[in-house]
């Protein structure tokens, strides 16, 4: 693998798809952690949605990106939620608690 790619693309109802191929660890948790805060706090979409279809490994870091892209949105008053998480993200999540703060819109 090249790395991990991170796309951005705003959808016909206004929310912005943040789409994760590849993995989040610490060497790629802070670029998503900008990138989520910064869509969120400047662009102000309706909701975030990060699909997280193609995504192979996370992380506590990677997860701690996702931690605080919600709670940039939650701040703004946006919704945040995640799309296509795969079996492994769902452990994961339900590992540290955090599956339905994630997981639901909010």
């Amino acid at each position: 693998m090249i790395g991990t790619l991170i796309n951005t693309r705003r959808e016909t109802d206004g929310s912005v798809v943040v789409e994760i191929r590849g993995d989040i660890d610490v060497s790629s948790a802070d670029r998503l952690r900008q990138i989520l805060v910064d869509t969120a706090t400047r662009l102000r979409p309706p909701r975030v949605v990060i699909d997280l279809l193609y995504l192979t490994f996370i992380d506590s870091v990677g997860i701690g990106a996702l931690v605080a892209g919600r709670n940039a949105a939650r701040t703004v008053g946006i919704g945040f939620t995640l799309q296509n998480p795969n079996a492994f993200v769902i452990d994961r999540l339900h590992q540290t608690g955090l599956y339905n703060a994630l997981t639901g819109d909010r």
